[in-house]
């Protein structure tokens, strides 16, 4: 795959932008994940281990009890869950992604966003890499870093305030592609605010089901959707049923917010969460393309 120098990757992409991107590293390799386990990927870096590149993953769960060869720790937070999804090449290189690095994306449906020759924003994520490996969750941009790809946010801090307050300044369109979505937290708020003035508000929420055999995103799929905007299950709009794990959204076609976090109050207030804003317009229209082809 020829990597551009930024660019939006969806669906089958987001794995073979993964594979591109660690076959590309001339030196290091450093990922923060969710769940990970014995994958085409990870034993993909275990062929670059031994080519000598430093590989070092971070992770909040280890789904299978692998012992990769690499650099590997799982760390626990006693808030929440550890949960930022992204990768860092050669201390330049940056790929942030809704999908858990170490697992089988062949069934599910992810967005990552890559940005090459970005070493600012580069040496932020591998600090936070460094910083979890070690057992340590620091304050790290609770009020925002201004980077070259936008304002990059850990959790907990100022992110869901400040998505709240993008919503709220939308002039037209927002659309938002997330796999759960709760009540109570801002970033409800700002929705409920924006369709109040009128602004037209269109959502894809995975259909995953919880306890009691009851679909989790339910409940704020019917209160939005009394509010006016439109919502629909990803069974409605995509066929095979595939898990449908963004958390995205586009407003007005110009501003993005993408990363790791779900827009629940545990995303916001406990988990450890990697979010950016973004303002580069062909971005959002890579977003909101793939929004509308897939809605």
């Amino acid at each position: 795959m020829d990597l551009p120098l930024s660019a939006v990757f969806f669906d089958k992409d987001v794995e073979s932008l993964n594979h591109s991107l660690a076959m590309s590293a001339q030196k290091t390799i450093k990922i923060a994940t969710y769940t990970f386990s014995d994958s085409r990927f990870s034993r993909l870096l275990e062929k670059r281990l031994k080519e000598g590149i430093e590989i070092k993953v971070v992770a909040g769960k280890n789904k299978d009890n692998s012992t990769p060869g690499y650099q590997f720790s799982v760390i626990e937070n006693d808030r929440g869950i550890v949960h930022p999804k992204f990768m860092v090449i050669d201390s330049n290189d940056v790929v942030i992604t809704s999908s858990n690095m170490g697992s089988d994306l062949s069934s599910s449906s992810n967005n990552a966003v890559l940005f090459r020759n970005v070493p600012a924003v580069a040496k932020i994520l591998e600090d936070e890499i460094d910083s979890l490996f070690s057992g340590n969750i620091e304050r790290r941009c609770p009020e925002g870093c201004d980077t070259e790809i936008g304002t990059v946010y850990f959790t907990p801090g100022a992110v869901c305030r400040a998505i709240r307050d993008e919503f709220i300044k939308a002039e037209n369109q927002i659309n938002g592609a997330v796999y759960t979505l709760t009540l109570r937290h801002p970033l409800i708020t700002g929705l409920k605010r924006a369709l109040k003035k009128g602004t037209k508000v269109n959502l894809i929420v995975d259909n995953w089901i919880g306890r009691e055999n009851k679909k989790v995103n339910n409940g704020a799929k019917r209160y939005l959707k009394s509010l006016g905007a439109e919502v629909d299950f990803d069974n409605d709009v995509l066929p095979g049923d595939p898990l449908f794990h963004h958390k995205f959204a586009v407003i007005d076609r110009k501003t993005t917010v993408f990363g790791s976090m779900n827009w629940t109050a545990s995303g916001c207030y406990r988990n450890r969460e990697i979010i950016v804003v973004n303002r580069n317009p062909q971005i959002a229209k890579e977003f909101d393309d793939y929004f509308t082809e897939i809605r």
